[in-house]
């Protein structure tokens, strides 16, 4: 008789609306640790295995990703059998550190009736990186970026099991394991342009083309349409301007017409009478 088959087991996702945007502390204490342990992460959380070097990143964050990063674990490659040197070397180019490591750390609370503030407590070491294609010295920059981070100091300590076949013995933390958040970085044209291409066309398309959807929205709906109350009343605002405009040259105009007809009027008055005069 055949075996009955497992069903598949379908591992829970966050709730619409979540997003994982862990810190660097949470980062190397939460998940970085307990992989080095090899403890089980959260059930909600998917940080995959890879190994980075095999691939491209952007077949690491594909087009269409639902997210803007993403988190891999991956243990570091020596670049030779004797040496401490990482390897940074991938199939179409290369990984360059950018400055220097910074230290994660954790602030301890003081323990209960001392005095003091809180100490700072070395868990990590979190490293920049950007990929360069093409090989060394002359591979051209990319916009995509990537965060290494390392256990170091406490985070290197033992840790004692509490329940399982070993509970109670003390195991080490794996120093090659890191763990990798991959991105592309923000205001690139690269990004930009993936942007664009995710927008629908009606967040694309000009004011006018949206006024008139809406306008046939609504002629569809029961001959509802939308009324811009704003736009009316700034027609409204402006036509009191336009009428005064309108009379102040209507206004001015009179005036210059009235005084040339007056003086024109004065004129030939004198001259009548300077012909009377001389008649007498």
């Amino acid at each position: 008789m055949e075996a009955a088959k497992e069903p598949a087991v379908t591992k829970p996702r966050l709730p619409p609306g979540f997003r994982f945007r862990p810190t660097d502390e949470e980062l190397v204490v939460h998940y970085l640790r307990r992989r080095a342990l090899a403890s089980p992460l959260p059930a909600a959380v998917d940080i995959p295995d890879v190994r980075i070097l095999a691939h491209d990143p952007s077949d690491l964050l594909p087009p269409g990703w639902s997210e803007q990063e993403r988190y891999f674990f991956t243990c570091k490659e020596a670049k030779y059998v004797k040496g401490r040197r990482a390897n940074r070397a991938t199939g179409a180019g290369y990984w360059k550190a950018t400055g220097k490591e910074k230290p994660v750390a954790v602030a301890v609370p003081a323990r209960a009736g001392g005095q003091g503030k809180a100490q700072a407590v070395l868990v990590g070491m979190k490293r920049s990186l950007v990929f360069y294609r093409g090989k060394p010295p002359t591979g051209s920059k990319t916009d995509w970026v990537m965060h290494e981070y390392r256990l170091a100091g406490a985070g290197l300590a033992p840790c004692r099991r509490a329940a399982g076949a070993q509970a109670g013995e003390a195991s080490r933390p794996a120093e090659g394991w890191v763990l990798c958040r991959v991105f592309r970085k923000k205001g690139s044209a690269s990004a930009n342009a993936a942007a664009d291409a995710e927008a629908s066309p009606a967040d694309v398309g000009s004011d006018g083309e949206a006024e008139d959807a809406c306008e046939e929205e609504g002629a569809a709906e029961g001959g509802r349409t939308f009324i811009d109350f704003f736009a009316r009343a700034d027609a409204a605002g402006r036509r009191p301007q336009q009428q005064q405009g309108q009379q102040e040259r209507r206004a001015s105009s009179p005036v210059v017409s009235s005084s040339c007809l007056t003086d024109a009027s004065h004129e030939q008055h004198g001259r009548e009478q300077e012909t009377t005069s001389r008649g007498a």
